[in-house]
């Protein structure tokens, strides 16, 4: 009996009438694009195809106020230019701007719309050579919130001797047609066009393509057979965390152009990354390379699949916010260093002397005490520079200490890796993301260990994690200590030009000097460059009056700075030559992965 009531509970459900729910539209059944770069590469003509078209009297069209990865505001709507709209006949309709990222268009008697406009876009290849143009989908694409959820499909109409490359994949009927399920899956890939050099490798039976695009480095500056070999090792040591690779083909976009560093975002089936093309041309950011790459791939799991439940699907109106932030990019950051160890791309010594600079680099956070790991995570939309700390830096201290602690917990039977492959198979995306605390659960379920005093005190609080009791756990032993030094509190947000940037509660902000300033003299003496700043406060003792003038909009200011104290940090790990044989364990464990019990 106990099973016979609800089968005949089930029944009835599935008898009874079904009644519409409220706000849908059976019309439309998916939206199609097309897509139009002009030869010379400085724009792109954009058509969103809604067809058919049932009883509407309007269609409201929106462009992201943000896109997922990247926790800012954007003003995506001011690249779209020449927006119109023409019906099933070719007859232009009437649209009404509601807010600076949202349409109107009159769609009274159309049976379909087509949505058009065009794309200013910047070509990043050498003068002379096919554009390049790289493309993030969120500021690319415009949705209509009623279908978010049905198929999108994109067909690239490409100039002679263009290519195309992307995490799309490709209809399974039609050629040249590229096929994603929802709006959410279509912008999470972004876009490489016009003059690309592509490469792939097998990995555990699945193939990985990698692109170079813009002002390519030659042979000889840039090994295309060592970069695979290094792609390769990165992506192996995801494979034995996590057990497979969560997609059937994987896409790495590399953009070289000028951009001051190295910079990536993260995808379900590919990632987009830009480096200054000098730097890889000279070697000098050949190891960000390789960091930022071990991150974005890490990503794949940790963000895209294991991720809280409000990213994804997502709200592209408003700020998404999440206390976890710490969790999706700083344990991501722990992983880029401990992937690149694990892959053989680092010496020894070096993953200790990261995590060193890590714990620093806390530690002199503006936020240090005042912002914990939940907060800064949740304040990412409303930054404070005067309590800044990095989420990023928080999380990476975090996930060494949580790795250690549940390594001398379980024997070493059990790590950080183990809760991470447990995550990904129990959200199981496209399932929905974890709720509140269900990562302590996750610990528990995997480790036994009971972290909820732990996050309490060292992740929601503000209590500093115990690093000295937990580090020797894995051998380590920890170099700490504190000095003073004086200290003025000057910065530049422009060296060259002597533009300071100043703080509040520093010396310099306390005697009224402001950000903007531009530097004139220290001390009554001229300073033209960097160098000669450092001359002028070089011998300047805690209690020192500076004289200080400055240039602020069309007159200048004097004041006078008194030189304060600051504690100096020295933070180093090394590993214990005397550690004990479970010690031992745990440490290489971490960088090896290979779980020996104890």
């Amino acid at each position: 009996m106990r099973r016979i009531f609800p089968l005949l509970a089930l029944l009835a459900a599935l008898l009874a009438p079904r009644v519409p729910a409220q706000h849908l539209n059976w019309d439309l059944h998916e939206v199609a694009w097309v897509m139009r770069p002009a030869a010379d590469g400085e724009t792109i003509d954009m058509e969103m195809t809604l067809n058919p078209l049932l009883d509407r009297d309007r269609v409201v069209v929106r462009i992201p106020l943000w896109r997922p990865g990247s926790y800012r505001y954007a003003n995506y709507q001011d690249r779209i230019k020449d927006l119109h709209a023409v019906d099933q006949d070719g007859e232009r309709r009437e649209i009404l701007e509601l807010d600076p990222r949202t349409w109107e268009v009159d769609a009274q008697g159309a049976t379909s719309l087509q949505i058009r406009y065009t794309l200013p876009v910047t070509n990043e290849a050498d003068e002379g050579e096919t554009p390049a143009i790289h493309l993030r989908s969120p500021m690319t694409f415009l949705y209509t919130e009623d279908t978010k959820l049905l198929s999108h499909t994109l067909r690239v109409e490409l100039p002679s001797g263009w290519d195309f490359a992307s995490g799309h994949r490709p209809d399974a009927h039609e050629k040249g047609l590229f096929r994603s399920p929802d709006y959410d899956v279509f912008v999470d890939c972004p876009i490489a066009l016009g003059g690309l050099e592509r490469h792939s490798f097998m990995s555990h039976g699945t193939e990985i393509e990698w692109v170079l695009f813009g002002r390519l480095p030659s042979e000889a500056e840039f090994s295309r057979e060592e970069w695979t070999r290094k792609l390769k090792a990165i992506s192996e040591v995801g494979y034995d965390i996590f057990g497979s690779y969560p997609f059937e083909k994987y896409t790495y976009l590399f953009l070289l152009n000028g951009i001051g560093g190295v910079s990536g975002l993260e995808h379900l089936n590919s990632t987009s990354i830009l480096v200054n093309h000098r730097g890889v041309k000279n070697g000098s950011y050949i190891d960000p390379l390789e960091s930022v790459t071990a991150h974005e791939f890490f990503h794949l799991w940790n963000v895209k699949r294991i991720r809280p439940e409000q990213l994804g699907p997502f709200d592209y109106t408003q700020d998404v916010r999440s206390t976890d932030l710490w969790w999706m990019e700083g344990i991501t950051s722990y992983y880029n260093d401990v992937m690149l160890q694990r892959a053989g791309l680092r010496e020894d010594g070096w993953f200790w002397a990261s995590q060193s600079r890590n714990f620093l680099s806390v530690r002199r956070s503006p936020g240090f005490g005042t912002n914990s790991p939940e907060r800064s995570s949740w304040t990412v939309w409303d930054p404070d520079p005067s309590k800044s700390i990095s989420y990023y830096d928080q999380g990476q201290m975090l996930g060494l200490l949580l790795d250690i602690k549940i390594r001398a917990h379980t024997e070493n039977r059990r790590s950080l890796d183990d809760v991470l492959a447990f995550l990904a198979r129990w959200i199981d995306y496209p399932g929905p993301g974890y709720s509140q605390d269900e990562l302590q659960r996750a610990i528990y379920a995997v480790t036994g260990w009971d972290c909820e005093q732990f996050f309490d005190r060292h992740i929601e609080g503000l209590i500093d994690p115990p690093f000295a009791e937990i580090l020797p756990l894995a051998g380590l032993d920890v170099v700490w200590i504190e000095a003073d030094d004086p200290y003025v509190g000057i910065g530049f947000a422009d060296e060259d030009e002597l533009e300071l940037a100043i703080r509040e509660g520093t010396p310099a902000g306390e005697a009224g000097l402001q950000s903007g300033d531009r530097l004139l003299q220290i001390g009554g003496e001229r300073v033209r460059d960097l160098d000669e700043v450092r001359a002028a406060l070089d011998s300047a003792q805690a209690g020192d009056e500076i004289e200080v003038r400055v240039r602020r909009g069309g007159s200048t200011k004097d004041v006078t700075i008194t030189v304060a104290e600051r504690g100096r940090l020295t933070f180093r790990i090394s590993e214990n030559p005397d550690a004990s044989p479970s010690q031992i364990a745990i440490r290489e464990g971490l960088l090896t992965g290979t779980p020996e019990s104890i």
